[in-house]
């Protein structure tokens, strides 16, 4: 029976470390040799690169990010396509090519960190010349992380001596783009340099990860090279390859996409969090949850001959796509090499539970619950656990040769996560209870609630932000206090980094109200995560706002899990740290905008708890 070239081609994008497509210079090759169509990635900034280089007034382009993010695959697209380069030509020499864009020259640098030291020194002044609108006529594209960006002119600086007028150009240029990458800027300021900086670390959206899915999942090569395969179409021992793939399409009898919608969210939540994950990464997650097979953990993707001996001994728990998603099938030093799988790592799925979790999985209450997860796959749940838990619960399970109940049970809980829908809140039946996000769903909810102005549901952005100001004051006070619509900027007396403290100088900050300051809740649009900051308004002036609380996903679960009763200090130390942080800075800011003549001195304020659990002051004197 002939194997389908494309499970063969997509085991080349996997998590093995003899993968030949993980770099862009490879995928042609890899295309040639097994005779299918190329996976088509997203290019999220190519018609950014088109209008800063094609445009009426063009400059040149450099492209940042860290590696796999697509900085090299942006480029020959825009050589091939845009710029009708000769394929052939492709990558260039010593890893610069040379063309013409509208009659324009045009010299393309596909990665910085290839060029030697005395091709940097070669190119850094013409680089340097177009930037600063020296040269007007040559344009350069340029691939480069952070780091080697920087480091180009900074090392161009140090070689120049004191008084050299190039040591001054050289820092004018360091300076822009170090304040462009810090501000997160596409353009410098006005006149300043003649650039466009992208950053394709901040490009990788759930559209991204839906186009990486949709290119693998609805490959051309599916129908084609799996037309004779009996497998590809059995109910009872269906191909592994492709029941994975089914449920990551959701065509199941449901249509629902439930696993598909957890790893975007999933994805959302780690980038979020810092945790940026490259494209490069995305397509070895994808891969992996199809192909992934735990058997052999050298060789941990399936070939269509594996993948049919796999149905016929209906060996299922080898392919489990949910432990795939999470890397398990790989050996642990590589799964901790590859960002995706670190990322998904610090979820915790598997370890993570609840009560009433596990009563759906040992005990399928609510039915109807687990009668919709057994409808969406049959494969994967009571059919690989029901006699292991019988064994269990019956104390026969090592005399039945079973063993590995606990690991079973954590597949389940991984495999519960990313196929059950999620309900509305932060409720006891949540998926994201079997993650250390309990409150991640609200968390994606409120930031999306954020994205419109006014919000889009301002209900919901109301009673999260009376939550998070809960949280906020029971950290600042020590106290288990109740107040959700003003924020009590506490503090100790004598010690700066005390854990709590229980005076204040200054009134509190409402959240709603026409005062001269307020708490407000915001989207950061560079980020795209929720912030809390106050505003001061004085009439006829702009807004000012104050250094703002960034709420990554981690400091959300933390001021959610205080609100709900949980010790500040016994959650995280680094989170605690951040809300006091912010609070004297709020104060700073405060007392800096406070008009008031200088000799006037703002009493101090004892705080304490009432009995219906709001905060209450005292004067103790100035």
């Amino acid at each position: 029976m002939k194997d389908n070239p494309l499970v063969a081609f997509l085991a080349s994008y996997g998590p093995s470390a003899a993968s030949d497509s993980l770099a862009d210079e490879h995928v042609q090759t890899a295309v040639a040799r097994h005779g299918v169509a190329a996976i088509e990635a997203p290019a999220p900034k190519f018609d950014a690169m088109k209008e800063a280089l094609l445009g009426v007034d063009p400059c040149s382009v450099i492209l940042t990010g860290t590696a796999g993010d697509g900085k090299t695959y942006h480029i020959r697209r825009f050589y091939i396509d845009a710029a009708s380069g000769d394929p052939k030509q492709w990558p260039g020499k010593e890893g610069v090519l040379r063309t013409s864009v509208h009659g324009r020259p045009l010299r393309i640098i596909r990665d910085l960190s290839q060029l030697t030291d005395a091709a940097k020194a070669e190119e850094i002044e013409g680089v340097t010349r177009s930037l600063l609108g020296e040269d007007r006529e040559t344009l350069y594209l340029v691939a480069a992380n952070d780091g080697q960006l920087l480091k180009f002119w900074r090392d161009a600086y140090e070689r120049e001596e004191q008084a050299a007028p190039r040591k001054a150009r050289y820092e004018a240029v360091l300076r822009t783009l170090t304040d462009m990458l810090h501000r997160d800027r596409e353009a410098p300021e006005e006149g300043k340099l003649r650039v466009r900086l992208l950053n394709l670390s901040r490009t990788v959206t759930g559209e991204t990860l839906d186009a990486v899915l949709d290119s693998i999942l609805k490959h051309e090569a599916w129908d084609s090279g799996c037309a004779r395969c009996p497998q590809a179409k059995s109910t009872t021992n269906p191909c592994p390859i492709h029941l994975n793939r089914a449920l990551l399409m959701g065509s199941g009898p449901d249509g629902a996409d439930a696993f598909r919608r957890r790893l975007k969210q999933a994805i959302r939540i780690a980038a979020l969090n810092d945790q940026h994950v490259p494209i490069r990464q995305i397509l070895i997650l994808v891969v992996n949850i199809l192909l992934g097979d735990s058997k052999k953990r050298d060789h941990p993707m399936l070939t269509c001959g594996e993948a049919r001996k796999r149905a016929k001994d209906l060996d299922y728990a080898r392919t489990n796509p949910f432990g795939n998603a999470v890397g398990l099938n790989v050996r642990p030093e590589r799964r901790r090499a590859l960002t995706v799988f670190s990322a998904l790592e610090t979820f915790g799925v598997g370890s993570e539970t609840n009560t009433a979790l596990d009563n759906l999985l040992m005990d399928c209450t609510p039915a109807d619950t687990a009668a919709k997860l057994e409808t969406r796959d049959p494969i994967y749940g009571n059919a690989l656990f029901r006699q292991r838990l019988r064994h269990y619960r019956d104390g026969t399970e090592a005399a039945a040769g079973v063993n590995g109940f606990a690991a079973a049970l954590e597949a389940q809980r991984r495999r519960l996560f990313f196929l059950m829908d999620a309900p509305d809140g932060a409720g006891q039946i949540s998926p994201w209870r079997l993650t250390i996000y309990h409150h991640a769903g609200e968390y994606l909810a409120f930031a999306q609630a954020l994205t419109a102005t006014p919000p889009a549901d301002p209900a919901l952005v109301d009673t999260i932000t009376g939550k998070l100001v809960k949280g906020i004051n029971r950290t600042l006070t020590g106290m288990m206090v109740e107040d959700t619509q003003r924020i009590w900027l506490a503090r100790s007396i004598g010690r700066s980094d005390g854990s709590s403290g229980r005076f204040t100088s200054l009134d509190p900050v409402p959240r709603r109200a026409a005062t001269p300051q307020r708490l407000t809740a915001a989207l950061d649009p560079a980020t795209g995560r929720p912030r809390l900051h106050v505003v001061l308004r004085t009439p006829g002036q702009p807004d000012l706002a104050s250094a703002p609380l960034e709420l990554r996903p981690l400091l959300f679960e933390y001021l959610m899990r205080v609100a709900d009763g949980s010790l500040p200090s016994s959650f995280s130390r680094q989170c605690q740290q951040e809300v006091r942080h912010f609070a004297l800075a709020a104060s700073s800011f405060i007392e800096n905008h406070f008009t008031r003549d200088e000799t006037e001195y703002l009493p101090i304020q004892i705080l304490s708890v009432g009995q219906d659990g709001q905060i209450q002051s005292r004067d103790i004197g100035v």
